[in-house]
């Protein structure tokens, strides 16, 4: 906001360098960004914040500066001459809606004539960005910037009956602004009338049909406080914003509105000559009591952490016209009609602090016992699960929990996701959003397919996310971790479409990574994943998951152009069986390693074969791992060759090759009577 440093000197006693003016404004609030040169004159542009109206004129900051100790304020007194003829025989107010507009004062002013503002009136308004527009309209625009009161001159040969009514606008009613745009009324907006049109949107802009001319020679001054909220909603339904609406918007001073309505009488007059009607017409010159606000300097020290010292503070508040009155440990101030910002008592904190100084409230941190935090709630479970997922080599995945209902049907042919019905938003912002998603699976396919159609060699997604399910009475939320794999994997010179195996690893790393035991895996027929390429995760007899590939239907409901294999954990179950991972000391003896190479029926399962081995061998077994699976020439079609790789190794000496060769032995011989397999 533009302001003159001649202008603002015109309410200050005393010469204070503008420099000084400038900072001391800068500490308490008012930022002064930019000061620019202009003749004998600076312009600064001045940061006045949103919440206080009172500042943005030239008086209001020059209050600031004196309570920053640049001088004294000077009273503000019009001098105004009044004519004999009573200004209730030249117009009439009837305000018909008090609660749209509390206040509203009229001045006349006759015999006057309209021309060109002087140059240092036009010079002042330029300067602050306002266009010289006539001496009269200039001088409500002077006034407006001086003292903060937005004003209206009309022509009053203009105004039928001579008469002012402050009334919501009717029906259909229009208004041509002095813009020159016709604009169709609200029945809530608030209108300054005539005895029979619309002459001003209140608080807003003026119309034409009485707007100052070079005919004008008797004009009818209007100044008024406007309900905020009814000009708020006018100027943004309009998409007008006025000088007017900037102030009237956020709170104008009721008190000011008699003063300002003298001050620009007295100007106009001084400008353009004429005489001032006696008296004023106005609607309700009984002014509220102030609003008192009480505080205690106990609680600002406590607020600030410091002590602020009894005068300063009085004085700090006593320049800002608070009244204060201190009464033992306790101050009580008078807020006065144009802080519209003060409300609470530390709202006069802030006002005590800013002049005090930041800079003298010290910067420490408040003394107390430092405890370790903690996360609540599942976050310490989906942080896992998240870890897991990308010490799995997962790029993690966000999707929208509003789905599609086609999605969600797609996607929820599951044990996982058939806990209860889909939760319908009541206002879903379109119909790809109108359902709560019940699987993860239906975004991360969505995902998985966008970045296969733009050119993705491959695919390892991964999420952390909540599901949610319908059921009687309540909508329940449970944690859930999916995967989607495809693509070609492998090494750079053997790229190999991918298989359930790389699913079932990327599954097993990431249970692992959570802590949870090993778990069993058992074909399943899941209704979202293909028939016989589906797998269920068991853990002490529940389905903590699915895993496989994703069903034709699937893969064409969301568009997919490859084969997909996705997997969905039940988190919450996960979690439950989760230990916490334990150190254990480095092995001081050398490990032996033995492959085994099984020939056995498909119906034998890899986790049957591996259950057996680990029975039949003895306790230093340490792992067994799969090396190959073969089937082909030599191999009956209903059986399969497994090998494995088997680590022995004991904790306390180191092994001879007899004892391994013994074992090893003893072990294929009970393979081979519990399981009829063979080792050819």
């Amino acid at each position: 906001m533009k302001f003159s440093v001649d202008w603002l000197r015109d309410h200050l006693d005393g010469t204070t360098p503008a420099g000084e003016i400038a900072e001391r404004l800068t500490a308490v609030g008012m930022n002064v960004e930019t000061r620019e040169s202009n003749g004998d004159d600076e312009i600064w542009d001045v940061d006045v914040t949103t919440n206080r109206p009172d500042a943005m004129n030239h008086r209001g900051l020059a209050r600031e500066a004196a309570a920053a100790g640049c001088g004294s304020l000077r009273p503000l007194a019009p001098n105004l001459v009044e004519g004999a003829t009573p200004v209730g025989e030249l117009a009439k107010l009837t305000v018909e809606d008090p609660v749209g507009c509390p206040r509203y004062c009229a001045r006349v002013v006759r015999g006057l004539k309209v021309g060109p503002s002087p140059a240092w009136l036009a010079e002042r308004l330029e300067r602050c960005g306002v266009r010289s527009i006539n001496n009269v309209v200039d001088a409500t625009n002077y006034v407006l910037l001086d003292v903060g009161q937005p004003l209206h001159a009309f022509d009053l040969a203009f105004l039928a009956g001579r008469e002012i009514r402050v009334r919501r606008a009717r029906a259909g009613e229009r208004i041509t602004t002095l813009d020159g745009v016709e604009r169709a009324l609200n029945a809530g907006d608030l209108v300054i009338a005539d005895a029979k049109r619309a002459v001003a949107m209140a608080g807003v802009m003026g119309a034409a049909n009485s707007e100052i001319g070079a005919a004008t020679t008797d004009v009818l001054i209007e100044s008024a406080y406007f309900d905020p909220r009814s000009v708020r909603l006018t100027a943004r339904r309009l998409g007008l914003k006025t000088e007017a609406s900037h102030r009237f918007e956020r709170g104008a001073d009721r008190a000011m509105t008699r003063t300002a309505a003298d001050l620009a009488a007295e100007l106009i007059v001084r400008l353009a000559g004429g005489e001032i009607a006696a008296g004023v017409l106005d609607s309700n010159p009984e002014l509220p009591a102030p609003r008192e606000i009480a505080f205690s300097l106990s609680r600002l020290w406590a607020f600030t952490g410091c002590e602020v010292p009894r005068e300063p503070a009085l004085r700090a508040l006593s320049a800002l016209e608070l009244a204060p009155r201190a009464t033992g440990d306790v101050i009580t101030c008078a807020v006065p009609s144009h802080r519209v910002d003060l409300e609470l008592p530390e709202d006069l904190y802030e006002e005590v602090i800013r002049f005090f100084g930041y800079d003298n409230v010290p910067s420490a941190l408040p003394a107390g016992e430092v405890t370790p935090g903690a996360r609540l709630g599942t976050w310490p479970l989906t942080e896992r699960g998240r870890d897991a997922l990308a010490a799995a080599g997962m790029a993690e995945a966000f999707t929208y929990a509003f789905v599609s209902a086609e999605a969600d049907a797609a996607a929820s042919g599951s044990p996982l996701a058939e806990r209860g019905a889909a939760a319908a938003l009541a206002n879903p912002l379109s119909a790809r959003l109108a359902v709560m998603r019940r699987s993860l699976l239906a975004g991360l396919a969505e995902a998985a397919a966008g970045n296969l159609r733009r050119g993705a060699e491959r695919v390892l997604l991964g999420e952390v996310g909540r599901v949610f399910f319908a059921r009687p009475g309540a909508v329940v939320e449970e944690e859930r971790l999916a995967v989607a794999v495809a693509g070609r994997l492998g090494a750079w010179d053997a790229l190999r479409p991918a298989e359930f195996l790389d699913l079932k690893g990327v599954v097993e790393a990431v249970l692992a990574g959570l802590g949870v035991p090993a778990c069993t895996w058992r074909a399943a027929t899941v209704g979202v994943l293909a028939a016989g390429e589906g797998a269920e995760v068991v853990r002490d007899g529940r389905v903590i998951g699915v895993a496989g590939r994703l069903s034709d239907a699937a893969v064409a409901a969301f568009d997919v152009p490859s084969e997909l294999w996705v997997a969905e954990i039940d988190l919450s179950a996960a979690g439950a069986a989760a230990r916490v991972p334990a150190f254990e000391p480095l092995p001081r003896f050398p490990a032996v390693t033995a492959d085994l190479t099984v020939r056995h029926k498909l119906a034998l399962s890899y986790e049957q074969l591996v259950a057996a081995i680990t029975a039949a061998a003895p306790p230093w077994l340490e792992g067994v791992v799969p090396v190959v699976r073969y089937q082909g020439e030599g191999v009956a079609p209903d059986e399969v060759k497994t090998t494995v790789r088997l680590t022995y190794r004991q904790a306390e000496r180191s092994l001879t090759q007899d004892e391994v060769n013994a074992a090893h032995f003893a072990l294929m011989d009970r393979l081979a009577r519990e399981l009829a397999v063979s080792f050819s």
